[in-house]
């Protein structure tokens, strides 16, 4: 039995003193932690005003003067303004989604820009925001137009009808059921020979090739050939067969229709951005759309006035013609649409789908070729996967092949071909404590978000694990790249299919390896590769 000392017991009161006093100081310095939370709890949240919204100070100053200074004045101004000083600054000096950091870093989740002529427009790049805006974007959503594509429509050609992708509103809705299942229907019919473009691309980067078995020059543009050829497949219903080297230098129909698809793509990036001089007056880059879209216009319209005299030499019953349903579907729906309207809808779906297949199939192979792991994966994954046997099982590829799906949704989120997606609310939005009127273009930096650590984890890795067995309705808003909700790309099934039979083809045949440095998405139009794609083409054995 242990015996305290007279001196241990007046020592240990002591310290139970000390503590006592030291508990009652700290008690009366902070008040019990329970407390706080529930005086925190019953405040409302504060909402602040438009004005509020941070952002670049320059054109604040210069909307104050808008009033004292001509039109045209005003148009050059706010042109240099947002072109130089905000989003030129920011956008052009890197090309890569970092660029945007530097706003978000500085100003916070939601950016301002206060244009002199008005129109403000808003930036942001958390899910969580995008996700709010597109919970209310209500039942026809309004997204901003390519302005130089809708001027060279309404003002020029003097149509009435802009584009699918330039109008909104229950029109919209309208055109777009028009065109849906027919497109649908399209690439049910044209598959196999989607899958014979495949295999002409395949073993055209065999000649291609030079001692090393890399391709140096012109991988990009090859696929945008083969992507060509595929859509004039599904829309048209015919074979373009621009991957052959004789049509090169041609002078038909079809390397025209190319050739003027491409010199109308670039000058619509050109008029699309930095200082838009052609609103004021023409411009070289308007004289090149508008001859280009021109000769697209009517090379289009060739098309579809032989559509128009294959169905009148058959029977007045016919509902869709086998030769092409898309064409058909639109000559002969109850809606029915006139040449000038399904012309500019088919110009659309070239101009739009060309590009961005283009753009997501050269940046899934640059992936693949620079992390081995991955491509290991996704050739076990394919390896006897057949696509010539029947229909069926090439239309549930993509159920079939759950990692390279995964490869596809990888690569549009590092590199989304449409950096920016925009939004117009019918009503007000309260975005990180801000209000934001209703009719403000709503700008979604989603290449910008790809990138943010409180989005993804591992933000800038390609990792593709992350979006196997994800719950799909908690991440609906993960991936993005083909919009959300009633204005979700209608071309998304066709741009899906077409890269997942071009990658197993390849990846059957080859091994690939690439040795350079990272390659980044452009600031343009539709983002391209920054470098060329010099991917070694590997037999496999």
């Amino acid at each position: 039995m242990e015996v305290k000392t007279t001196n241990q017991t007046e020592d240990e009161n002591s310290v139970h003193v000390v503590t006592h006093k030291s508990e009652a100081l700290i008690s009366d310095m902070f008040p019990a932690s329970r407390i706080v939370p529930m005086v925190l709890s019953t405040k409302e949240p504060v909402v602040l005003s438009f004005d509020d919204v941070p952002g670049p100070k320059s054109l604040k100053y210069m909307s104050t003067f808008r009033q004292y200074i001509s039109e045209i004045g005003t148009q050059i101004i706010a042109s240099t303004l947002i072109a130089g000083l905000n989003v030129g600054t920011y956008w052009q000096s890197k090309k890569n989604a970092k660029s945007f950091s530097i706003l978000f870093d500085k100003y916070g989740p939601v950016v301002r820009f206060v244009s002199p002529v008005g129109g403000d427009v808003v930036l942001i790049n958390r899910l969580d925001h995008i996700q709010k805006v597109y919970t209310m974007e209500g039942e026809h959503p309004v997204r901003s137009a390519l302005d130089s594509l809708e001027k060279y429509r309404t003002e020029h050609r003097k149509h009435a009808y802009g584009g699918i992708y330039t109008v909104y509103g229950p029109e919209w809705i309208r055109r777009r059921s028009m065109v849906d299942i027919p497109l649908q229907s399209a690439i049910t019919q044209h598959i196999q020979g989607i899958c014979e473009s495949c295999n002409k691309l395949t073993l055209k980067l065999y000649n291609l090739r030079n001692y090393q078995d890399e391709v140096q020059k012109n991988l990009e543009k090859e696929i945008n050939k083969w992507a060509f050829d595929c859509m004039g497949l599904i829309i048209f219903s015919k074979k373009f067969a621009m991957l052959d080297t004789e049509l090169i230098n041609s002078q038909c129909d079809t390397s025209w229709l190319y050739h003027s698809l491409e010199k109308a793509s670039e000058a619509i990036a050109k008029c699309e951005s930095g200082m838009r001089l052609w609103k004021l007056f023409n411009t070289p880059s308007w004289y090149s759309l508008v001859k280009n879209c021109d000769s697209l216009d009517n090379l289009i319209g060739k098309h579809i006035l032989e559509v128009e005299q294959t169905i009148s030499l058959r029977c007045e019953n016919v509902k869709i013609t086998d030769a092409n349903p898309l064409v058909g579907a639109m000559l002969l729906g109850e809606d029915k649409m006139s040449i000038e309207d399904i012309a500019t809808v088919l110009m659309d779906m070239l101009l739009i789908g060309v590009n961005t297949i283009t753009s997501t199939m050269s940046f899934l192979l640059y992936f693949i070729a620079k992390h081995q792991r991955v491509q290991r994966l996704i050739y076990q994954e394919i390896e006897n996967v057949t696509l010539e046997s029947n229909t069926d099982n090439v239309t549930n590829l993509r159920v079939t092949t759950p990692y390279l799906q995964a490869c596809i949704k990888e690569t549009l989120r590092l590199a989304p071909p449409i950096p920016l997606l925009t939004r117009v609310l019918p009503k007000n939005i309260v975005l990180d404590k801000y209000n934001i009127p209703r009719g403000t273009l709503i700008v979604m930096a989603i290449q910008d978000a790809a990138f943010k650590e409180n989005n993804y984890d591992d933000a800038a890795k390609f990792y593709p694990e992350r979006w196997l067995n994800i719950d799909s309705k908690t991440h609906a808003f993960a991936s993005i790249s083909f919009g959300y909700g009633a204005r979700k790309c209608l071309g998304q099934n066709v741009a899906e299919t077409m890269i997942t039979l071009l990658t197993i083809k390849v990846l059957q045949k080859y091994k690939l390896e690439y040795h350079y440095g990272d390659i980044e998405p452009t600031r343009s139009f539709i983002a391209k590769p920054s470098k060329p794609l010099k991917i070694r083409f590997i037999d496999r054995i």
